[in-house]
């Protein structure tokens, strides 16, 4: 057990940025996020269990509410502006529980990934309009990858269950309606990356490192693993414990490339 615990530990330290000594009773939950109130009865439809999100008159204030259909456990979440903008989403969220309230006090959310990415086998990397420093993003992104293990790289986008794509504009999630290349103005300040459905052109998942042209390549590297600490985190039991957060990781970029 605490083996497991540390490891845990360690993967949640990545994802969040964690800097700090653990913090006490801090715990992973998974669910899906509903406006209250609690004690709504679960239905189960297909052989899945669900939890009814519509509330047709909320009241003013109405707090929101975790549902988990394996455990079919409901928690409160609190403060309720922290869960308000991920309300009918799936979600893994960070804080500390408050049994004798059922509630928990939550410290950071973050969108569950899409059963697609843990599906996939193979990916295609995509360097969209890399010029100048962000031509370094993608060898770093098929170095990590090789590492890892987790995907076959493709090099045929067509066959590959998702495309790795890095830029250094946002993506506008025209991958698959676009004709062309991106044609806008590159300035390499910020290195994105989105995992994108071949299918669809849809964001499956993505975040961004505002590291500046220098370090694009150990920004990218930043990204796959963070994106690899979530798959890892997501398998894990609800309620493990692990280490403290902090909340730098995309401001302050380490030293050397």
């Amino acid at each position: 057990m605490k083996i497991a615990l540390v490891c845990v530990g360690a993967l949640a330290s990545l994802l969040f940025g964690a800097s700090s000594l653990p913090a006490q009773g801090e715990q992973i939950f998974k669910g899906k996020i509903c406006l209250g109130p609690d004690g709504r009865t679960p239905t189960t439809i297909n052989g899945e269990v669900s939890l009814p999100c519509t509330v047709p008159h909320p009241k003013s204030g109405a707090g929101y509410i975790l549902f988990n259909p394996e455990t079919k456990t409901t928690y409160r979440l609190d403060p309720r502006g922290k869960a308000k903008a991920f309300a009918g989403r799936k979600v893994v969220v960070l804080g500390v529980l408050d049994q004798g309230a059922s509630t928990v006090h939550v410290d950071e959310i973050l969108s569950a990934l899409p059963a697609k990415i843990a599906e996939a086998k193979s990916v295609y990397i995509d360097c969209d309009n890399c010029l100048r420093g962000m031509a370094a993003a993608w060898k770093a992104a098929f170095e990590v990858l090789e590492d890892w293990g987790r995907y076959d790289v493709t090099p045929d986008a067509k066959k590959a269950d998702l495309i790795f794509l890095f830029s250094a504009n946002p993506y506008l999630g025209d991958y698959v309606t676009r004709d062309g290349p991106d044609t806008r103005p590159v300035k390499v300040d910020i290195t994105y990356m989105n995992v994108v459905d071949p299918q669809t052109g849809a964001d499956l998942w993505g975040d961004s490192r505002h590291w500046g042209s220098f370090m694009v390549a150990r920004a990218t590297r930043s990204l796959i693993e963070q994106l690899r600490t979530q798959l890892a985190l997501e398998k894990q039991p609800d309620l493990q414990k692990f280490a403290g957060k902090g909340r730098d990781r995309k401001t302050s970029a380490p030293f050397g490339n």
